[in-house]
């Protein structure tokens, strides 16, 4: 909850309140997840666009806060994954996928919300990094994983070999607050 408190004073200092406003959001971690299902039940306000765990990819290119949010809190609650989000919930092109699949179909909205555009399937790999480089208010790490470098550093130096071929560098971040519960997110 400490990350959250950190959270809530990026966005006073952009002039936003994220108890009372919608703000977009990606996140690394699925509800069963102490921080990451924490952070996500703490405001009602929140469009949570998309998120992977190391099983799945979770896309709701227009999320309806409200509902969303109850369906959020039942996870939690149960200690759900991905897999157990009621999929009727889920904005048109958006759904639920295996990361372990060879290819995940993509929507025109998914193609646009990703920004891969032209692309009717890829496979879970650039899916999971441009899950990374989203314009989003807020990116929220309740993961375990390193998925963001500096540009001098190699994908050795982030000493997570599990995740080099979705790892970014930090310049490649869009998002305007970035909320780091999880364990070394960044280098």
């Amino acid at each position: 909850r400490g990350a959250w408190v950190l959270v809530k004073r990026h966005f006073a200092e952009m002039g936003r309140d994220p108890y009372n406003e919608p703000f977009t959001c990606a996140g690394i971690g699925d509800m069963g997840g102490d921080v990451f299902g924490n952070g996500l039940i703490e405001s009602k306000q929140t469009k949570l666009l998309a998120a992977f765990n190391h099983i799945h990819i979770f896309l709701d290119p227009d999320p309806d806060p409200a509902a969303t949010w109850v369906e959020r809190k039942r996870l939690f609650d149960t200690g759900g994954g991905w897999d157990k989000y009621d999929t009727s919930l889920i904005s048109e092109g958006g759904g639920v996928f295996d990361r372990r699949a060879k290819s995940v179909p993509l929507s025109p909205q998914a193609q646009a919300m990703l920004g891969l555009e032209g692309m009717s399937e890829a496979n879970p790999e650039v899916v999971i990094h441009a899950i990374l480089k989203m314009q989003v208010d807020l990116l929220w790490n309740g993961g375990i994983g390193t998925y963001v470098k500096a540009t001098w550093e190699t994908d050795a130096d982030a000493d997570d070999r599990s995740n080099d071929a979705i790892r970014i560098d930090a310049p490649q971040l869009c998002a305007k607050v970035v909320g780091e519960g999880g364990n070394l997110g960044f280098t």
